[in-house]
């Protein structure tokens, strides 16, 4: 549905009427302008991606660019809220004449995320999510100067998305207080405005007298975790195991699976392996080859894809699970198993990555995945749920409209969607409360807006893969995705200028903000 073009401001003080009918044509020149800056920024650290909590090249870059290179535009705080790679920008504009407090100035905040992912660099695309709410916010704000508008608009830079949870411990400390409004959008492989799934990670740990014992008993419990797909409870609900060994991440899918048979002879495993290797595991391979680490020793090494947790791909360790599973089961006698180039240790650790549409159904299905494994795990701990981040209708509505009209390319494959691809730690922002029976969204602590935006070229040969794996890195980096990024930034700087001069709108996009005395 359009929105009008007059709208009208009454704020004490004030009585500005605000013509917005030149809004889309004024955003594309002053993009023009900021843009390339942001975009610079973007690609900068693209080529020199940091992990979660280890920002610190991205945090001083903002740092300087807007201290040093651009200073005054931005109330800088550097080292925000006690996160030492976290920041914030922060700016007002007074209208000529105006006599109220900043207290009585509409206000809008834009996130910006800016970590990687290990051995894979910016495959999750972060580094246009700092980009689009940069931009987004400098285009806004430039408005607000351009037509003498009122308005406060503040950035918090949140590191460490993908690990632990950074927008929680930002949000324990405040730095999302006093604004009801927040937006950022993320790239991935197609556009949309969906929900995003809740989250929590549990890491159990295996003990055996020797490396063999441990290893099989981690890979019992791999078949048990494996054997919950299709019983779990709750909507959409997976738990996806990680083998904690090698270069991993708790949240992304191991391209590359060492495993050792020793007991039978070459033939007997690659023929059990060949047998299971079908249509099924995508894009999975595999090498084998004798080794003298271990007594008549068979080493496998299973490659595949890679991707996310949230992904139902069988993977290389599920091909290495399946082979255990086989292997065990078949009355062979005398075989046991062991990681090649590590075939000493005694102490193994898997995470499983637990997911399920609602925050209110991860505890029921933490509870069966641990009641699975626990007679095998010596212990087992989790980390902070992430809770589930529920659609926004009303932002959600203006936001494809915005998307699907010639100022923004036309693209009318913008649609909302049930589906939820993946987590995020924006619903520690957003605190959804929801019907347990019905999963009607009942109220919000903050309005938060997350659509999704696909940075895939539609034409032969351009790279695309999904969000974590390796491919997404190159899709990350291409000259269209940075063009996606730029049509984004303004249709959110266009919602961010209507809520900021439209009362109704405010309110309205505002209406299940949760009351407290």
């Amino acid at each position: 549905m359009a929105r009008p073009h007059l709208f009208l401001l009454a704020l004490i003080g004030s009585s500005v009427a605000a013509d917005l009918s030149t809004l889309p044509a004024l955003l594309k020149t002053i993009s023009a302008d900021v843009f390339p800056g942001l975009k610079a920024i973007s690609q900068d650290l693209h080529a020199h991606p940091e992990t979660s909590t280890q920002e610190f090249h991205a945090h001083d870059t903002v740092r300087d660019y807007y201290t040093k290179q651009n200073p005054g535009i931005w109330d800088v705080t550097p080292h925000a809220y006690g996160q030492p790679t976290a920041f914030a920008l922060d700016f007002v504009h007074k209208p000529a004449g105006f006599s109220g407090s900043n207290d009585d100035i509409p206000v809008v905040g834009f996130m910006a995320e800016y970590d990687a992912l290990i051995g894979i660099g910016h495959a999750c695309g972060h580094n246009h999510i700092i980009l689009n709410g940069l931009a987004a916010a400098n285009e806004a704000r430039r408005v607000l100067i351009d037509l003498d508008l009122p308005g406060r608009i503040r950035v918090i830079g949140t590191p460490d998305e993908e690990n632990t949870g950074g927008k929680g411990r930002l949000r324990d400390a405040g730095a999302f207080d006093g604004v009801d409004v927040w937006m950022m959008s993320h790239p991935t492989s197609i556009n949309a405005v969906q929900p995003m799934s809740g989250r929590v990670d549990a890491q159990a740990t295996f003990v055996g007298a020797t490396h063999a014992d441990a290893l099989r008993t981690a890979y019992e419990a791999l078949v048990l975790v494996t054997d919950l797909e299709g019983k779990l409870p709750g909507t959409s609900s997976t738990a996806a195991p990680v083998e904690d060994v090698g270069m991993f991440a708790i949240n992304v899918v191991a391209q590359k699976i060492l495993f050792g048979v020793a007991g039978l002879s070459l033939q007997d495993v690659n023929s059990t392996v060949k047998g299971l290797l079908d249509s099924t595991y995508v894009g999975v391979n595999y090498t084998i080859e004798e080794t003298d680490e271990v007594k008549d020793g068979v080493a496998l090494t299973i490659l595949g894809p890679g991707g996310h947790t949230s992904e139902d791909n069988k993977s290389p360790l599920r091909l290495s699970i399946e082979t255990f599973r086989t292997l065990t089961s078949s009355g062979n006698e005398g075989v046991s198993f062991f990681l090649p180039g590590n075939t000493t240790v005694t102490e193994l650790d898997i995470t499983v990555s637990v997911r399920s549409r609602y925050t209110v159904d991860l505890d029921p299905v933490l509870q069966v995945v641990t009641d699975a494994v626990k007679s095998k795990a010596s212990q087992i701990t989790t980390d902070r749920p992430y809770p589930a981040l529920e659609v926004m209708t009303v932002l959600g509505e203006r936001f494809i409209n915005l998307m699907q009209n010639a100022d923004h390319g036309s693209q009318a494959n913008w649609n909302f969607s049930t589906i939820a691809p993946a987590a995020t730690d924006a619903g520690f922002v957003q605190d959804a409360q929801i019907d347990p029976n019905t999963k009607e969204l009942l109220s919000v602590d903050k309005v938060v807006f997350h659509p999704n935006y696909g940075i895939c070229e539609d034409k032969p040969g351009a790279p695309c893969g999904f969000n974590h794996e390796p491919e997404f890195a190159q899709t990350a980096g291409t000259g269209f995705s940075y063009q996606q990024s730029e049509i984004i930034a303004r249709a959110l700087a266009q919602v961010a200028i209507e809520l900021l001069t439209d009362r109704s709108f405010m309110r309205e996009a505002t209406q299940l903000l949760r009351k407290y005395p």
